[in-house]
């Protein structure tokens, strides 16, 4: 209405500002509380401090914090430790034992019977040889694969052939990978530390690092991204390089190294050091060492250093020491390490333990109250069990890539199914302790119905329609042979009732009537 009134223009507004004396001192206690609520309602953290240390840097994409220089210094430092640290060295084996243990086995779940009975005798046949050195078979390369992966946080899993044509694999290191010096000028754009990547950031493609040719010059060549199983598990979006799983602990892994050798170094210094014995004029000189050695008197005195010496000799080894007047005896006592010092490693130690998800009491086993050692087991597990499913991905990869050409080029495999990739991959058993307790427990569960079978084989990755139909196989089979197998929550299939036995005779019921 203003607007119209004045011709479509806005009114011309006189503001007038009081300043009073009131109105001054009511701003100003306005504005100093405006000032003091941001200084308090504040995140501490974001605020530095004297008194504490300061993360340096500012939030940037992963590719620029993990740096291919920064990612092949920790690779060195983790594979140091694995190769010199027995902490290490026993978490590696623990990491491979958890997640592979024996290895992942395979089983074809088809709804062919027939067909799934001759895939798993061809793929048997075809795990030995797997290699394309044939050093190795698939249980073996599984666990060098998983262990690889723990010390470079990533490996790579070729697809190569051998002279028969049959596919076969092969497993190189994160090093044999890189950006070749003529794209340097890309880094971080259209490449990523040797990961060749497309303007949507998907990668297409990685440059593997040859060896040296005839001319003492590196080839590179880029192997596309069908060619290539890339295993690692990224922390952060947009990272296209593995980091080692020690990456957090390093620090304290070279702190655990030099502590160790220093307080070595003291122990051994002390070792040397016995007794010193002293005199009203001091030490035993070297002159009077070598006197002793040729049986020369001291000057002034008619006894010689020898006899000095097995006196001192006869008189140290008694719990009663009896010296001659002024002289003394000091011996040293080494307790290094102390306890405190002791304390610190076990710290330390288990922060490393802490910093890559496996349990102190799995790397030193140590007692501890039952409920808190079950529970430890019980969050290792469930950490075991997501890393093993990475690793049976990369399985099942590898058999739908082998077989796929299996079920062409063998002949006893032409005839298969349309789900011929149905897999069912066993992971290794969780650590437990208490194995019996907790089967009675789950089958309690089960009787009561407080859980289902989706809560059974979920955490193993298991589908629960998958192993009631391989259940039922089996209670078939049997009953061919002439055995009964339990069932469902530890109950025998019900045998059916004879209809003879319940049938009465019409005399006997009119009878009744």
């Amino acid at each position: 209405s203003d607007r119209r009134r004045h011709g479509g223009r806005h009114p011309r507004r006189h503001v007038v500002y009081d300043l009073s004396r009131e109105h001054t001192e009511v701003s100003v206690i306005a504005y100093l509380r405006n000032v003091w609520r941001a200084l308090t309602n504040r995140y501490d953290g974001a605020h530095w401090s004297r008194r504490r240390s300061r993360a340096y840097g500012t939030p940037q994409a992963a590719r620029y914090d993990a740096t291919a220089s920064t990612r092949l210094e920790l690779v060195t430092q983790a594979r140091d430790a694995e190769a010199n640290d027995a902490t290490v060295n026993r978490m590696c084996d623990i990491w491979e034992t958890y997640t592979v243990g024996t290895g992942l086995h395979v089983q074809s779940s088809s709804n062919d019977a027939d067909w799934n009975a001759k895939a798993r005798e061809w793929w048997v046949g075809w795990e030995r040889y797997c290699d394309e050195t044939s050093l190795l078979g698939f249980a073996s390369l599984t666990g060098l694969i998983s262990r690889t992966w723990f010390i470079d946080g990533e490996v790579f899993i070729l697809w190569t052939k051998g002279q028969s044509g049959t596919p076969r694999i092969q497993v190189l290191e994160g090093h044999n990978f890189g950006t070749p010096p003529e794209r340097h000028k890309d880094e971080g754009i259209s490449v990523i530390d040797g990961v060749e990547i497309s303007p949507s950031g998907r990668p297409i493609g990685y440059w593997r690092i040859h060896a040296k040719d005839a001319a003492g010059k590196v080839r590179y060549e880029l192997l596309p991204t069908d060619a290539v199983i890339h295993v690692f598990e990224p922390s952060r979006p947009g990272q296209y390089r593995g980091l080692p799983f020690l990456y957090p602990v390093i620090n304290d892994l070279l702190d655990l190294k030099d502590l160790r050798e220093l307080e070595m170094a003291a122990a051994k210094d002390a070792a040397e050091i016995t007794n010193v014995y002293k005199t009203e004029t001091g030490e035993l000189s070297s002159q009077e060492l070598r006197q002793s050695r040729f049986g020369i008197p001291t000057a002034g005195t008619s006894t010689t250093p020898a006899d000095r010496t097995a006196y001192y000799r006869d008189a140290a080894p008694g719990r009663n020491l009896v010296l001659k007047s002024g002289d003394s005896i000091e011996q040293f006592r080494s307790d290094r390490p102390s306890v405190a010092c002791r304390e610190h490693w076990r710290y330390l130690t288990e922060r490393v333990c802490s910093g890559v998800g496996i349990a102190y009491v799995m790397v030193y086993p140590d007692s501890m109250q039952g409920t808190v050692y079950r529970g430890s087991l019980d969050m290792a597990s469930s950490m075991f069990r997501a890393r093993s499913l990475v690793i049976a991905d990369v399985v099942q990869r590898i058999w739908e890539r082998v077989m796929g050409w299996a079920r062409y080029g063998v002949p006893a495999l032409r005839d298969a199914p349309a789900n011929w990739y149905n897999v069912m991959i066993l992971p290794p058993r969780a650590p437990n302790v208490d194995v019996g307790c907790n089967a009675a427990a789950t089958l309690a569960g089960l009787q009561s119905g407080t859980t289902h079978y989706g809560l059974v084989y979920g955490p193993q990755g298991l589908d629960w329609r998958q192993q009631f139909d391989a259940l039922s196989e089996q209670q078939n089979y049997a009953r061919e042979k002439g055995l009964i197998l339990p069932g469902i929550a530890g109950l025998g299939p019900k045998e059916e009732a004879d209809p003879k036995e319940d049938e009465t005779p019409a005399e006997e019921i009119k009878a009744d009537q």
